[in-house]
């Protein structure tokens, strides 16, 4: 495995991490789309061992997808509680109708 391809996986973590901050909905499908681009490369590529610089970025790139998977949870989690607050606002309905389909 090149460090080209690791590098790459890093830059794409770290570029969903911003898009993820920005809370730009087409910065952060463009941003999910490179990074799961980048982490194919690094599966086809495999062997990520080879060298002691290698482990060391792989495990930089590792960090930088866990900060993208934390901001995705609490975000994530921040709508959530915006939803139900303002589904008790908006009608004396439980909150998680507000989640579901309207029948007609």
């Amino acid at each position: 495995m090149s460090l080209a391809v690791v590098e790459r996986l890093i830059d794409a973590a770290r570029g969903l991490t911003r898009a993820l901050d920005l809370h730009d909905v087409a910065a952060i499908e463009a941003a999910t789309a490179d990074f799961r681009d980048a982490t194919a490369a690094v599966q086809a590529t495999g062997g990520w061992r080879e060298t002691p610089e290698l482990k060391a970025r792989i495990a930089e790139a590792m960090a930088e997808a866990d900060a993208a998977r934390l901001r995705s949870a609490y975000y994530g989690d921040a709508t959530r509680r915006r939803l139900e607050g303002l589904a008790a606002l908006g009608a004396n309905i439980p909150a998680p109708i507000a989640y579901g389909r309207r029948k007609a």
